[in-house]
């Protein structure tokens, strides 16, 4: 495997977001690198017990676009005491072999807990216990991942909401903590460390004086924004003025940074009136700050770094195991039905603190959003039928009724199952027909396969009218008889 000062300089580059396409057009001459993450290119079939599947068409896609890649990891973290499975860990090294990826990596969070020998889904990305013993549960699995894989591997440097527990290691020496134990590179996230600082957390420069800067290898930058009284990793907008000069103040003394990677949710380009232009002048700030990489590092060894003091008198008295348990509890995330009972309170009651209340509803956008992508034409007939209220009361009657499930056609299958057994309903007569159209739709681009359906209104009639967001007309009822058929290849 490549060593990490042996990967080659790659240079400036952004998430790649299909939607991202029109935007960047002007600005694609300014592209050197497209960071892939692949979870949103994979399907699942909810109807067997299959792992995850690579959606052929996207993936042919991306090997076909000129600029190199790196594969980013966002469904599967590294820093919980519920290691990757083989068939996530199996869909994970294919996507990086079919994306010809110079190197990977993920997120040192969690995001699933134990539930006797059921396994939960939090839908989102947790802060692990920063403990000697969450360290080699961290290291653990990188071990783990990296020997499947045969390209390098980092961790990214996450953000944290929640108060730091007594007796847990600060940001910074975790992350370095976990980095060396693992032997593997760091993804440092600027805009994450950033966001700790303001929420309360450790400064970001004291963070980066902790890390063994030699392991960096790729580079973060992003906008956020308020929530709650939080600043917000949202990867919404522009980079800040604050962030772009922290990372002058870092760049220039990291030896061994290959990449500088932009992010931002295409959603947001519209939202804020990101121009082409507007894009093409943030690549090129960052790529002043890419020619100042490694300026001003001493002659080093990585041999030279301090090594991690023992902790053993600061041990929070929790184990990981407990702190996932308590951040689920204070989450309200509701078990399935055949999990066993817990076996009593959590080891630290988290209700209050105000990060709690401000994951809950980054949770529930997350949720939302997995459902809105699957069954677009399904929440837009709520919407148009019940109102936002009306809407967000569905929504918060279904967070409260069922776990969350990490891939969105899961989460989607789970809901319009939610949906039939709910009075809505038979108050939105044509509702049932949707779901059912869009649940099709949805097979189609799985299996590839063109699907047959009996529908009892009008389906042209219908998604006409919703395509176009407008509430659909009086229906005309029948037995419409149809096959969806897959979308072309791009």
């Amino acid at each position: 495997m490549t060593p990490l000062r042996d990967l080659p300089a790659l240079g400036v580059g952004v998430v790649y977001w299909p939607q991202l396409l029109g935007p960047l057009e002007l600005a694609r001459q300014q592209l050197d690198v497209l960071e892939v993450e692949p979870q949103a290119f994979w399907l699942r079939d909810v109807s067997s017990e299959a792992g995850y599947v690579l959606d052929r068409r996207a993936f042919e896609h991306l090997r076909g676009l000129p600029h190199p890649r790196i594969v980013h990891g966002v469904g599967f973290p590294v820093g919980g005491t519920v290691p990757t499975s083989g068939p996530e860990l199996d869909a994970f090294v294919e996507s990086v072999c079919e994306l010809d990826g110079v190197w990977a990596s993920e997120h040192l969070s969690f995001n699933r807990v134990r539930g006797g020998t059921r396994v939960r889904d939090l839908g989102f990305l947790l802060p692990p216990l920063q403990s000697a013993e969450g360290v080699e549960v961290c290291a653990a699995n990188i071990r783990a991942v990296r020997a499947a894989l045969r390209v390098p591997f980092a961790v990214e440097t996450g953000a944290n909401y929640l108060r730091a527990q007594p007796g847990e290691l600060p940001d910074g020496e975790f992350f370095a903590s976990v980095a060396r134990s693992a032997d593997c590179g760091l993804l440092l996230d600027v805009h994450n460390l950033w966001a700790n600082q303001r929420n309360g957390r450790q400064p970001v420069l004291d963070a980066v004086a902790q890390l063994p800067l030699h392991r960096v290898i790729e580079l973060h930058l992003a906008g956020g924004q308020e929530f709650e009284g939080y600043w917000v990793d949202a990867h919404s907008g522009l980079v800040p003025g604050e962030v772009l000069d922290l990372a002058w103040q870092i760049v220039p003394r990291l030896p061994n940074l290959k990449a500088i990677v932009y992010e931002v949710m295409p959603e947001y380009v519209a939202e804020f009136g990101i121009t082409a232009s507007d894009l093409g002048a943030q690549l090129d700030r960052l790529r002043e700050l890419w020619r100042a990489r490694g300026r001003d590092v001493p002659g080093h060894r990585p041999g030279d770094m301090p090594s991690p003091r023992d902790h053993a008198s600061t041990t929070p008295s929790l184990s990981p195991a407990q702190w996932e348990r308590a951040v689920a509890a204070a989450l309200g995330s509701p078990a399935p039905a055949d999990e066993p009972a817990g076996s009593g309170p959590p080891a630290v009651d988290l209700s209050d603190d105000p990060g709690v209340r401000v994951l809950r509803r980054l949770i529930g956008g997350v949720r939302a959003g997995k459902v809105a992508s699957t069954l677009t034409m399904t929440t837009r007939l709520l919407l148009l039928s019940l109102g936002e209220n009306g809407m967000q009361q569905i929504f918060d009657e279904f967070w409260a009724a069922e776990p969350t499930r990490p891939a969105a056609s899961e989460e989607a299958a789970t809901f319009a199952r939610f949906l039939g057994a709910h009075p809505v309903s038979a108050r939105i007569e044509a509702l049932a027909d949707v779901v059912e159209f869009e649940l099709a739709a949805h097979r189609a681009v799985l299996t590839g396969d063109a699907q047959r359906l009996s529908l009892s209104i009008d389906p042209q009639q219908l998604v006409a009218s919703l395509r176009e967001g407008k509430p659909p007309p009086a229906p005309r009822r029948g037995a419409f008889d149809i096959t969806v058929t897959p979308p072309a290849r791009p």
